[in-house]
This record gives C-alpha cells, sequence and structure tokens, in this order.
C-alpha cells in the first residue's frame, strides 16, 4: 500500500504538515515538477536525436574515400534540400611569442602614426589590437589573426611579426557542431532547424509579451 504523503519538505529541509502548506505553495510545487519533467524528457529526446543523427552521418561519412578536411562532414538529400553537417570548431592558442609578435605590429602601426598620421593607419591599430583580445576562453579569434597573416606590409618588423605568429600558432579543437538544414528551393539559402528553446515560445505568447 502506497504511504500517504502527510509533509512537504521546505527550503531548509524541515518536514512541514501539509495542513500548514498554503494551497498556492502546493500548486506551486506541482506545477514546477512537471515543468522540470518535460524538460528532462527533452533533454533526453534531444541526446538521443543527437546521438542517432552522428551515428548516421558516420556511417555515411566511413563509406567515403575522402572526408571533409579537419572533422567536417555533410550530406544532402537527393533533391538538394535538406542538408545535415557536422561541423568541427577550431581556436586559436598562441603561447608566449604572441606577445612580442603584438609589440611589433604595433610599433609598426604607431610608426606610422607618428609620422604620417592618417586614417588608414588609424584603422590599422584597431584591427591590431582587436586581432590580439582573448575572448572569455582565453582564445583568440581565428579569422582576425589569419586576416593579420593575409596583410602583406613592406616592413621588416610587419614581416617578422608575422612570422613569429606563424610559428606560435597552436590550433585546438574546439566544439563539433550538428547542424540541420532545408530550403524551399535550390535557388534559395539553406535555413537551419532551430532546436533552441528560446525560438519556440508560442506566437500567442509571443504577441501578449510585446502588448
Amino acid at each position: 500500500m502506497e504511504k500517504k504523503v502527510t509533509t512537504m519538505r521546505d527550503s531548509n529541509g524541515n518536514e512541514i504538515p501539509l495542513k500548514y502548506v498554503s494551497k498556492y505553495d502546493k500548486a506551486k510545487d506541482k506545477a514546477v515538477r512537471r515543468i522540470l519533467a518535460r524538460f528532462l524528457k527533452a533533454r533526453a529526446d534531444l541526446e538521443s536525436v543527437v546521438a542517432d543523427s552522428i551515428s548516421e552521418l558516420q556511417a555515411l561519412a566511413d563509406t567515403k574515400e575522402k572526408v571533409g578536411v579537419k572533422g567536417n562532414f555533410s550530406a544532402r538529400s537527393f533533391d538538394g534540400l535538406v542538408q545535415a553537417s557536422i561541423r568541427q570548431q577550431y581556436n586559436v592558442y598562441l603561447d608566449e611569442r604572441v606577445v612580442k609578435a603584438r609589440e611589433l605590429m604595433l610599433g609598426y602601426v604607431e610608426g606610422v602614426l607618428a609620422k604620417v598620421g592618417g586614417n588608414d593607419a588609424a584603422a590599422l591599430r584597431i584591427i591590431v589590437a582587436e586581432a590580439f583580445k582573448a575572448n572569455a576562453q582565453g582564445f583568440l579569434s581565428t579569422g582576425k589573426i589569419m586576416s593579420l597573416l593575409r596583410m602583406e606590409i613592406d616592413n621588416a618588423d610587419w614581416r617578422a611579426a608575422k612570422r613569429i605568429l606563424q610559428e606560435a600558432i597552436k590550433p585546438q579543437k574546439g566544439k563539433r557542431y550538428l547542424v540541420c538544414e532545408r530550403r524551399a528551393s535550390t535557388q534559395a539559402e539553406f535555413e537551419a532547424v532551430r532546436l533552441d528553446i528560446s525560438d519556440c515560445w508560442p506566437e500567442d505568447a509571443r504577441e501578449g509579451r510585446a502588448k
């Protein structure tokens, strides 16, 4: 026989008799626990979706002689309207030599500004300074660093800084992303199917929230 519940535990760990718990607190407790159950089920379903999708893409990748570089792989439906991909993100980590490269590049820019000034040199200083700003995880922007390396400037310090950067770069694997996209026609752009809870807000609730 199921034991009858006669108390509810409060946030301090005390067992409170039900007769002392308000109707609102009882209703609130039930509501948040039902929501938790839905979230846990959705999380488990989503983990299953990801695992099954990765398994299918990996099986496809194994049948190809040549897979995309750096762990990237994508497959497209026969009509070209659906695409699923595994995308590997890489972060750029630079060792202590990055300090010297930054000094040389900024030194060159400051020298140009001191001699002739100009908007171009001022803009370049901003580009260099931003490229050497690390994000919250301590990594530099791959795109910004590569942009500096592509710049051809006839200056010994700049060329030396580029050599230092090339030697100091230590790419590290970041997150892997599973993406499913679709489009209305082969002339349209692909749009990702977003599995984002903030993107699933009911339309009537959106309208009510905006009022």
